[in-house]
């Protein structure tokens, strides 16, 4: 059953005095997903609003990425040292949950780019933001573009 995941608890609750289909039991079990850290850390750091300027966004330490990303399984990720709460967003990403998952707590900067453009980023990125940061190394190191014998970027290309 993959709906079912470790991380449900149960709760018991009681059905009202006047139901109609209430049985001699009245008590009825349900199974419901119950993430209180996820929850106490959006609480902590919500996403902010969209008219919010990137400079104004709440500070948010390196180590206080890697502590939230390991112990209260946020997914969050780093663009030119921005944080996005991702959590919400991987069922919906056109490119599965792998890539999402495979940056949680880095930064993704030239990854993002290759594939996303501003508008994108407008569209979808503005309203997942919750802080900035400074620091955050990308785990891998961006390959050099040719174009022809030249590297790009050299003598003023783009």
């Amino acid at each position: 059953m993959g709906w079912l995941q470790l991380n449900r608890q149960q709760i018991t609750t009681s059905l009202p005095e006047k139901c109609p289909e209430k049985e001699k039991d009245s008590t009825t079990t349900f199974i419901e997903n119950v993430n209180t850290t996820y929850t106490a850390t959006s609480q902590l750091y919500p996403t902010q609003p969209l008219q919010t300027p990137n400079s104004q966004l709440p500070f948010i330490s390196p180590a206080t990425i890697a502590t939230v990303t390991a112990d209260h399984h946020v997914l969050w990720l780093v663009i030119d040292n921005i944080i996005y709460d991702c959590t919400d967003f991987i069922s919906g990403h056109p490119g599965g949950a792998a890539v999402i998952e495979s940056f949680v707590g880095k930064d993704c900067s030239w990854q993002f780019w290759r594939f996303h453009s501003r508008e994108h980023m407008q569209r979808f990125g503005r309203g997942l933001r919750v802080g900035r940061t400074k620091g955050v190394r990308n785990p891998f190191e961006e390959r050099v573009r040719w174009v022809g014998l030249r590297r790009l970027g050299d003598d003023g290309w783009d």
